[in-house]
Formats: structure tokens, sequence, C-alpha cells
């Protein structure tokens, strides 16, 4: 589960210092949320319970409450094209998204400026469409531009790239450990899996990934449409998020392999 964070954190520079101070925030915010049933805070029993010191438990908790409050982002291109795909200014028959002009003096409005001024705030338009261009997420076609496709895919080690990858792997473990946790059969939410039982070649992995790309995708839009068709606001019920992730995992024998494999092939003995 750490190997593949490790190594990006690693190449981000980020040490395991850096991650330790993370970490603590980690265990202290589960002790207190899953393990503290009285519903008060116990700075002794948070200790006890994460292996931490009382004084490293309350320095957790005193910079926490200091900083300044998050909350959830979505980044300025998804938002730019959620707006595309989804707003009526900007769809056309069939929820299309328009051909936009980048500017013009039309009347109504349906400019790519205008697009992004309202789902992007203070983000300069030229720079978004250059960002959206780069990520094959737009096209120009005779001097206007299509959105042809909906996904954003971020820059390599961008701050929006960790940011997703967080909240990937907290919806991905999230449900693994529900699941694994459950108590009874059947309770659980959907978690499946399929692979290869003897493994596939390069060029089969190849011809498997330009498969599921058009499959998967195909699938998640029509998961999406049925969201946009079954979300009736209801302002007395509590509000939850969902929604389904898929992902093409690729491995080799090597990766799976544990520290003492590492150090015995790099020693060129086996100890016992």
């Amino acid at each position: 589960m750490l190997k593949p964070l490790i190594r990006l954190l690693m190449a981000q520079g980020i040490t395991h210092a850096d991650f330790s101070e993370v970490a603590k925030e980690v265990y202290v915010e589960t002790a207190i949320r899953h393990f503290e049933e009285s519903g008060t805070i116990n700075k002794s029993r948070i200790a006890i319970l994460t292996g931490l010191t009382r004084k490293e438990v309350k320095s957790v908790i005193d910079r926490t409450l200091e900083a300044s409050p998050t909350r959830k982002r979505t980044s300025r291109p998804e938002r730019v094209l959620t707006g595309w795909y989804s707003d009526p200014k900007y769809t056309g028959p069939y929820g299309i998204p328009l051909e936009l002009p980048y500017e013009g003096v039309e009347s109504d409005g349906k400019t790519f400026v205008n697009l992004v001024r309202e789902y992007s705030g203070d983000m300069a338009p030229r720079q978004m469409l250059n960002e959206l261009m780069t990520s094959g997420a737009v096209i120009e076609v005779e001097g206007r531009y299509k959105a042809v496709r909906r996904d954003y895919n971020f820059s390599a080690l961008s701050p929006e790239f960790i940011t997703r990858l967080g909240e990937v792997g907290y919806r991905v473990f999230s449900t693994a450990a529900k699941n694994i946790d459950k108590e009874m059969e059947g309770s659980g939410y959907f978690d499946r899996m399929v692979f290869a039982d003897d493994g596939c070649t390069d060029d089969v992995i190849k011809r498997f990934d330009a498969y599921i790309k058009v499959k998967g995708q195909a699938l998640l839009e029509e998961i999406d449409v049925w969201f946009s068709t079954n979300s009736v606001p209801d302002d007395t019920a509590e509000i939850k998020d969902t929604g389904v992730y898929m992902v093409h995992y690729v491995e080799t024998a090597d990766e799976r392999k544990s520290l003492r494999d590492v150090l015995e092939d790099r020693l060129g003995t086996s100890k016992r």
C-alpha cells in the first residue's frame, strides 16, 4: 500500500520526517474519530492508542486548531469542463458541448472567455485554454474550440495531481477497509476485480489498455448521466459523496518483492 506512495513522495523531495509529521496527524485524527466513544478528547488515551507521547498529541491538536480550515476543492480545469458539459448555456441538443469562439460580441455570451469567468473565477482564459488543449481535453476547429473529453489529465507532479492521488487513494482504501471490516455478508459496497490468471505480454497489455479506455470511459459517462437524472435535491436528507473509481493496473514480479528479497538480490546472499 505504501510502496508506490513513498516512491512518489521521494520524487517530490518529501522526506521521512515530513511524512512522519503527516502520519502523526492521521493517527491522532483516527483515534479521535473512531476510538473516542465518549465524544471527548482525552490526550492520554490518544497517546496510548497511537504510540505517540502526550506532548506530541498536544502539539498535533494545537497546530491543527491554529491552521486555516481547508475545504474540498475541484481543480479549475475540472470546473470549466464540468460547466461546459452540464450548463445548458454551453450545451446543445442531447447535452453535447457547444463549439465556442474564444471571445466575441455574441449577445448570448457563449464564449470560452465567459465560460472560464463563470467557472474558474479570476483564472486567465488564455492560460486555461492552453492547459486544456495541452491535456487533450479541448481542440481547435476552424477558429472555435471544442471539448472532446470531460476528464482533465493533470500535469506530472503538479499539486493538483498530488491532491487527486490522495483523494483516489482515500476512496479506494476506505472502501476496501469497510468491506474487510463488514459485519455481515452483503453489507459492503461494490468492490470487484477482474484480472488475467496467467499474466499478459506487453503487446496484450497495450491492446487491453486501448480497449479498457474506450469501454471504461463509456461506462463512467453512463454512470455520470445516471447521477444527473437521479440527484434530486432534498433539504431534509443527509448528503453524502459517492461514486465509482476505475483503474487499470500493471505490475511485475519484481515490484512485489519484499525488502528482504531486494537485499538478498543486491547482496548476492540468502540469509536464514
